[in-house]
């Protein structure tokens, strides 16, 4: 009855899995002599070979018969694809200053000391960049992490993208050493800096506060979405600067999203070649829109150029004024 159904799974070209499973109940049964044993090392044997033939699956690569290899016969995902390939973006490291120039919040991770000593710790922190792209801090000294850094300066910091919802949303990582503020000028730069950010901050005023600095960054990794990471040199961080139009994607993309959303969707349509039931524009640098989109029950990031460079906030309008007027005969 197994040499049956084996036969079968194999006729039938049965996952693997299940060809592997016949096999091992074959060898658990207890041995029997001649032709029915015979029969069995048969199957046996030729289901071995079988799935020697077939293609190894790499890391977290899915089946081909998976519904995600399915999709790429679809003619609309291939052109997205296909876009998305060669879609205008800013640089890495141009991505991560951008990050840490408009971003506020982080997780700092020190050396733990103490019973904890040899273990990570995190903080959720404030936090300002200055015009080089150092983070500066306002510690206070009851905090564990002002502790940590006076002993091991070696530390880190994980600043994610406003708004974050998950994985597919940009982070970045600074590795550095952190450095306390001692001279009287810097400080008073450090303030003004942070209060700049952080304007209800008062309490950078109390005794027991000072001001520190992610000096000496020695490398940063950001994941700026699927497909999208690598590793930064300290040298191509500092040499990079932050994207000037990211400062206008809130107001922009929120109106945009509020009362055009359907243009932002035809945009897609007729840019990109795929038909989606909505779209909302999440970002905006000088090269281009980062549109978030709901298709089914599928989301997917699109990258939407722009014809040309915006400038300023003016040039911005223009230029999603100009590609709303060509996709309006997107759905026709």
């Amino acid at each position: 009855m197994l040499a049956l159904r084996s036969n079968v799974l194999n006729r039938l070209g049965a996952p693997s899995a299940a060809r592997r499973l016949a096999a091992r109940q074959l060898a658990s049964r207890p041995a029997r002599g001649g032709v029915a044993a015979r029969a069995e090392q048969q199957q046996a044997a030729a289901q071995k070979q079988q799935e020697e033939k077939e293609p190894k699956q790499q890391g977290h690569q899915a089946p081909a018969s998976s519904a995600a290899n399915l999709e790429a016969v679809d003619p609309e995902i291939l052109a997205y694809r296909e876009h998305q390939a060669t879609a205008a973006r800013i640089s890495l490291p141009e991505e991560a200053r951008t990050l840490v120039a408009y971003g506020k919040f982080g997780v700092l991770a020190t050396q733990a000391r103490g019973e904890l000593e040899g273990y990570p710790s995190g903080s959720v922190v404030e936090y300002a960049a200055d015009d080089k792209g150092r983070p500066i801090f306002a510690f206070s000294t009851m905090s564990p992490h002002t502790a940590d850094v006076k002993k091991d300066p070696r530390c880190s910091i994980t600043i994610m993208a406003e708004p974050f919802r998950g994985i597919a949303d940009g982070r970045i990582n600074l590795i550095g050493r952190m450095t306390p503020i001692t001279d009287d000028a810097e400080k008073a730069a450090a303030k003004a800096t942070y209060l700049a950010k952080h304007p209800n901050s008062f309490w950078v005023e109390f005794g027991d506060f000072s001001f520190f600095r992610l000096d000496e960054i020695v490398a940063a990794r950001l994941v700026a979405g699927f497909a999208r990471a690598g590793k930064i040199t300290a040298e191509e961080y500092a040499e990079a600067a932050p994207d000037p139009i990211y400062q206008f994607s809130a107001p922009v993309g929120g109106h945009m999203n509020e009362d055009h959303a359907d243009a932002t969707r035809a945009m897609v349509k007729h840019y990109v070649g795929i038909t989606v039931d909505k779209a909302l524009i999440q970002s905006l640098d000088r090269l281009g829109m980062t549109v978030v989109c709901e298709r089914g029950k599928d989301a997917l990031k699109c990258r939407l150029p722009f014809p040309r460079p915006a400038t300023d906030r003016k040039s911005i309008k223009e230029l999603i004024v100009e590609m709303t007027q060509a996709s309006a005969g997107a759905f026709a």
